[in-house]
């Protein structure tokens, strides 16, 4: 695993690997030649200088001429630059090979190289660069796909967190309204009491089993809404109406738990202030036929929940983070008062959510 990760991000290994396999693949057509009855065509001299040409030219395209022409999407600078470079290159083999006799290659028999003589070396350089510019290309494309991975599994990893961070405010802001309600309770000395410890008890197992996943069943969800308010009906005066109205006809949908508690509790906060008027509470959530979730809850407006931070930025805030978070371009959040009224309605498109 260490080596194949050598391999994957050294550079210099990368590049010498592929000059061994280049030279080796050179040394095995010259062999196989020799082996078809043909002259060795092998000159020290000549093949070392072709070699450092070529190398030239491979590294002067990758170094210079992509960063800056190619990328900078100056296709036809950079082309003539390519062409400007082989050439050159050409001509210093063709000077070199024409002054020192040393340096021709073996199957050169008269004195000086013939004209045509740079056009097989331009070919050779040609293909070089190309072949080494597809294997940059190829590992460029490869680098920008893994660092698109790891920013992604970051963003996922951030999101996640800050997820779970809002859902665990809600835990003990939860917690804490509830055992002042039976705490109220049982200064009375009311019969309730047990009743409400264990409806408490069963919330809570909700809380903490249940709600660990990213995704719950809506029926597990709607129920414990259900029995919330129920708890939440005990503490408020008998002559506050609340109306409870859900349908949902698919229970086994997913949606993100704990999402509507903060609106619940805000109302059952806000909308039972005797002394603002007649206060009201009216929870309404339906299940459409095209999958949608509807969430709608109106109260007397005795002030609004935004000004309200509570404990840990828990309300509104929440849900607004939550649903950006959870169900981007999948919701719609509209909050409206008027006529001494607050009224929250939350949609949310739950079809192909899944659990599992």
């Amino acid at each position: 695993m260490k080596i194949i990760q050598i391999l994957r991000t050294n550079r210099l290994t990368q590049h010498i690997i592929f000059w061994i396999a280049y030279f080796s693949f050179v040394f095995f057509i010259a062999m196989m030649r020799w082996g078809d009855g043909r002259e060795l065509e092998f000159s020290v001299p000549f093949e070392l200088t072709l070699s450092a040409l070529f190398i030239i030219a491979v590294y002067v395209n990758l170094l210079v001429l992509i960063p800056h022409y190619l990328h900078s999407k100056r296709y036809v600078l950079y082309g003539v630059l390519v062409v400007m470079v082989v050439l050159v290159n050409a001509l210093i083999l063709y000077f070199i090979v024409s002054t020192f006799p040393d340096f021709k290659p073996h199957n050169m028999h008269r004195p000086k190289p013939s004209l045509l003589f740079p056009v097989p070396i331009m070919m050779g350089q040609f293909m070089l660069i190309a072949v080494t510019s597809a294997l940059h290309f190829l590992r460029e494309n490869l680098r920008l796909q893994e660092s698109a991975l790891n920013i992604k599994e970051l963003e996922s990893s951030r999101l996640h967190a800050e997820l779970t961070s809002l859902k665990s405010q809600i835990n003990p802001h939860f917690l804490f309204n509830s055992l002042n309600n039976i705490y109220s309770h049982s200064l009375l000395e009311s019969k309730q009491t047990p009743e409400l410890i264990l409806k408490l008890s069963g919330l809570l197992n909700y809380l903490i089993y249940e709600t660990r996943d990213d995704l719950v069943d809506l029926g597990k969800e709607m129920d414990f809404l259900t029995n919330y308010i129920d708890l939440e009906r005990v503490r408020i005066d008998e002559s506050v109406p609340v109306d409870v109205n859900i349908d949902v006809t698919d229970r086994s949908v997913s949606i993100a738990p704990l999402l509507f508690l903060p609106l619940v509790e805000n109302a059952f906060k806000h909308g039972v202030n005797l002394s603002s008027g007649s206060p009201y509470i009216s929870i309404d959530i339906q299940q459409e036929p095209n999958g949608n979730l509807v969430f709608n809850c109106r109260n007397l407006l005795e002030k609004h929940p935004l000004e309200e931070t509570g404990s840990g930025g828990i309300g509104l805030e929440n849900v607004k983070k939550r649903l950006e978070l959870i169900y981007p371009d999948r919701h719609e959040l509209n909050i409206n008062k008027s006529n001494g009224e607050f009224v929250i309605t939350v949609n949310i498109a739950l079809s192909g959510e899944s659990n599992e």
